[in-house]
């Protein structure tokens, strides 16, 4: 999700992940997911549920990337990271990170065009209050100039954000996030490029 300007970056498209890799603690999975982020190529990437403590940070440090931003929580829960390949020219301005690992911000700049990413992994529940929180947390910025990737738990459209053909009743979280998106003029990058699409990142286990 990006503010209506935010691709305005001259000469320098960027291309970005966003992956919730449900824990990173484990050494082998973390080298197999730093892999496969290298073979994307992605100049910016947005991780959630990290599960990396505080005096671990390092271990999301690789060869391609040139500088990791990250809110920790426990080993076991939570975690975002942001990370910035080292061909990205990204210039650090500041950080804003979030001791209950549900966000990190940070702001700077590509080519003097001012930037700010915002990654988030809201709660699996229905929680209005934090997305009201976010988009106060961001108020301060210019909005045009902003990127919000992550975990939403929830989602834009009752229909075509959802496997089942019943349509569920919009949640709080989602009735104050699409408010909020609309009264910040922002837009859903995916959608717009995929407006009639049923794609999504996450599926149940099938039972047996």
């Amino acid at each position: 999700m990006r503010g209506n300007n935010a691709t305005g970056l001259g000469t320098c498209p960027l291309t970005f992940t966003s992956w919730n890799c449900k824990g990173l603690g484990r050494a082998l999975k973390r080298g197999k997911v730093m892999s496969h982020l290298k073979h994307l190529s992605s100049d910016i990437v947005f991780l959630q549920e990290t599960h990396i403590h505080s005096n671990e940070q390092r271990r999301l440090r690789a060869n391609w990337v040139s500088q990791v931003y990250q809110s920790t929580f426990t080993s076991k829960a939570r975690g975002v990271a942001i990370l910035i390949r080292k061909t990205t020219p990204f210039i650090f301005g500041s950080v804003v990170t979030d001791p209950g690992g549900r966000f990190v911000l940070v702001s700077g700049s590509i080519n003097s065009f001012p930037l700010v990413l915002l990654n988030i992994y809201a709660p699996n529940f229905d929680c209005p209050d934090f997305f009201s929180k976010i988009f106060y947390l961001i108020s301060e910025y210019n909005m045009s100039s902003i990127i919000i990737g992550g975990d939403f738990n929830c989602y834009f459209d009752p229909v075509l954000g959802r496997s089942s053909t019943k349509i569920a009743p919009t949640t709080r979280s989602t009735a104050v996030l699409n408010n909020l998106v609309k009264s910040h003029n922002m837009v859903d990058v995916w959608r717009l490029q995929h407006p009639n699409d049923r794609q999504y990142s996450f599926f149940s286990s099938v039972c047996h």
